[in-house]
């Protein structure tokens, strides 16, 4: 017997495995499910089994020869990095579906997933899709949508009143998406929780401020970005606790950052700062500062750490 932990998320294209994190890239809680099991695994199939004492925990099948017998055991399903062009056709037959990761693959439609009826969780991210697969506006229960690296060039209508229950959204490097369109609409769907971004932020016909339930917000790989506006946007925000700002070669930060009383963690991964402004000092909630990848001036950051004590600052 061991025991596995699982943690469902997908991988980035191009990206260190080792970085995921710290770029938002996917992080995703795809993100939230972790399923803890003590199981027995047979490693050549990639295949594990619940003993019966643990009927009630979850497994992760990775493949679809593993499928059991009963296909209503089946909550949880990875299938990434499988060179796959079609979605096999039994996945449609697990009535009790909830977590499906599909990215890494040749994918360009997903005839057939408005089946998955109780589908909680999906990644599709790093396959073909030119267009947004409308059968996803029938998952009236998916909370968790991963849709990275992809050529989809918007969302439908329907995308913004059928699934508002999603709470987590992934769309980075969507290279042809319309941000300047959508952006305003998704920021409006009520129950949205984190939301990882890359590719052109307007601000001026974005307002951040109307996200009251955003508790993480990633905006990475940005040409430019107005800092000011945005954390003028985001202390309206009564829920952020996480912001990303990563790989945007941002050289300053804005006194207005200290607006942002309720933050917990601030990540600036691989940017072109030296130091920070002294008023982050009275952001008393602060735990965490993520300054890797950035020319940090140690003498420039000594009083700032000083003045935190509460507060990691790693760099």
């Amino acid at each position: 017997m061991r025991f596995y932990v699982y943690l469902f998320q997908g991988k980035a294209r191009g990206a260190n495995p080792q970085n995921i994190m710290g770029n938002c890239i996917v992080r995703p809680i795809l993100y939230c499910i972790v399923a803890f099991m003590i199981c027995s695994c047979n490693e050549e199939k990639g295949d594990c089994h619940l003993s019966s004492s643990d009927s009630l925990l979850y497994i992760t099948y990775t493949s679809i020869d593993s499928l059991p017998e009963d296909l209503s055991r089946v909550v949880m399903l990875d299938l990434s990095e499988q060179n796959l062009e079609k979605v096999p056709d039994v996945v449609f037959d697990l009535p009790n579906l909830q977590v499906l990761n599909l990215s890494g693959n040749r994918l360009s439609y997903l005839t057939g997933i408005n089946a998955l009826s109780k589908l909680e969780i999906l990644n599709i991210g790093s396959n073909n899709f030119t267009s947004f697969p409308v059968e996803i506006t029938s998952l009236s229960n998916l909370k968790s949508l991963s849709l990275h690296w992809n050529n989809f060039e918007q969302f439908p209508d329907e995308f913004y009143f059928k699934n508002q229950a999603i709470e987590e959204l992934n769309m980075t490097s969507l290279r042809n998406f319309d941000f300047q369109t959508c952006l305003p609409k998704v920021l409006h769907m009520p129950n949205l929780k984190r939301l990882n971004l890359s590719g052109p932020i307007n601000l001026q016909s974005s307002d951040f401020s109307v996200c009251s339930n955003l508790q993480e917000l990633g905006i990475i790989w940005q040409d430019s970005i107005d800092l000011d506006l945005l954390f003028r946007q985001l202390e309206h925000c009564p829920n952020l606790r996480i912001i990303h700002l990563s790989g945007s070669n941002i050289s300053e930060l804005p006194p207005s950052i200290a607006n942002l009383k309720r933050l917990e963690r601030l990540n600036l991964f691989r940017n072109n700062l030296t130091k920070l402004p002294y008023d982050i000092t009275s952001m008393k909630q602060l735990k965490e500062i993520t300054l890797i990848d950035n020319p940090v001036d140690t003498l420039q950051i000594k009083p700032i750490e000083d003045s935190l004590h509460s507060t990691q600052i790693i760099y």
